[in-house]
């Protein structure tokens, strides 16, 4: 069976992992620091976003989830398709994993990993949901998006599941529970680069427009988080400012596990470039290598700065020209995260990138 184009490794795991929930009223009300393996994490209450819920202020929460899947006597019954998958082909892997999923138990709940995707599925009256994922997707949160799918439903369709009845019912009405709980669960976009290059500035274009630029640089202390909701639908972005200081850098994986998406973003300076290929290139590769990552060539606006052609050159991905200090740019900043997040623009697997000096 050619279930896959370029040979990918794949291997099935059981779903698990732990999580650190913080109160939203605490962090509405003051800075909070969190105790996470000798890494003191600082979220500045200002930079924390408007629309908070329960449901997304959860640090390490985050799964992009792209499409699912519901078969039946290996007929597909509903399918819902957020992010194509344009590496692999569809079919044949649904093929693979409804096989796998058939010799499960009752609501026993299982995945694969395939290249960079991961494929989460249950098994219930014998009828065969899967879920594709990011593979890095955070897997605490993995079992309670599938149970809350299967559990929409069956409340909606379990009678008719239990006769023939199925082989002549729509099931597209299913379409709105599934990406109501996709919108849920945000999806985590990290901002990584040196101190001083923008990181802030981007984030506060994108989440807090009415603020205008910073007059001053003020360095972030390990890391800044707010939500995002625009022209994304169903997804929400949660959105991850890295402190660039070297002092910090080392400790990004206290806050990116789990990321979907990297923004590197850089002054376009030779220097900085250098900086982010020797530091930041080596912890965002180590943690997270099947995120899909572009740069951002900010500061287009001062003298000698590299444009964005060079700068994409020399770090190994598409990299994009911006003015973080310019509201005028806001448009075009959130039509990159879209893109990147449908994957409708350049990028670049992270564990893929090649640089060059």
């Amino acid at each position: 069976m050619n279930w896959k184009r370029n040979s990918p490794r794949w291997r099935s795991s059981h779903l698990g992992g732990g999580i650190c929930c913080l109160p939203t009223d605490s962090l509405m009300a003051w800075n909070v620091s969190i105790l996470d393996k000798q890494a003191i994490l600082i979220f500045q209450a200002e930079s924390l976003v408007q629309e908070c819920t329960p449901h997304v202020i959860c640090y390490g929460d985050s799964i992009m989830i792209r499409e699912i899947h519901i078969f039946k006597e290996d007929q597909t019954v509903f399918q819902d398709v957020i992010v194509p998958n344009r590496d692999l082909d569809t079919d044949a892997v649904m093929m693979l994993v409804a096989s796998s999923a058939k010799k499960l138990q009752e609501w026993k709940i299982d995945s694969m990993e395939i290249e960079r995707f991961r494929y989460v599925y249950m098994n219930s009256h014998d009828t065969q949901f899967i879920i594709t994922m990011d593979r890095q997707a955070s897997l605490q949160k993995v079992n309670e998006a599938m149970m809350d799918m299967v559990s929409k439903f069956m409340t909606a369709f379990e009678s008719v599941l239990e006769s023939d009845e199925w082989k002549s019912t729509d099931f597209s009405p299913f379409g709105a529970g599934f990406r109501n709980v996709v919108s849920k669960i945000p999806v985590k976009v990290c901002l990584g680069g040196h101190g001083g290059t923008g990181k802030t500035t981007l984030l506060e274009l994108a989440t807090l427009p009415s603020r205008g630029p910073p007059q001053e640089y003020v360095p972030t202390f390990f890391g800044d988080k707010a939500l995002l909701k625009a022209d994304f639908d169903p997804y929400v972005f949660s959105m991850f400012d890295l402190g660039g200081q070297d002092r910090f850098v080392q400790e990004w994986g206290k806050i990116i596990r789990a990321g979907s998406m990297v923004v590197v973003v850089t002054d376009s300076t030779k220097e900085n470039l250098s900086w982010t290929m020797r530091v930041a290139y080596p912890v965002l590769k180590a943690e997270l290598p099947y995120a899909r990552a572009i740069a951002v060539a900010n500061k287009q606006d001062l003298p000698g700065a590299l444009s964005p052609e060079e700068v994409g050159k020399r770090l190994g991905i598409a990299a994009y020209g911006m003015q973080a200090n310019r509201a005028d740019f806001r448009e075009r900043w959130l039509k990159l995260l879209r893109g990147l997040a449908f994957e409708e623009i350049d990028f670049t697997i992270v564990g893929e990138i090649t640089e060059v000096e």
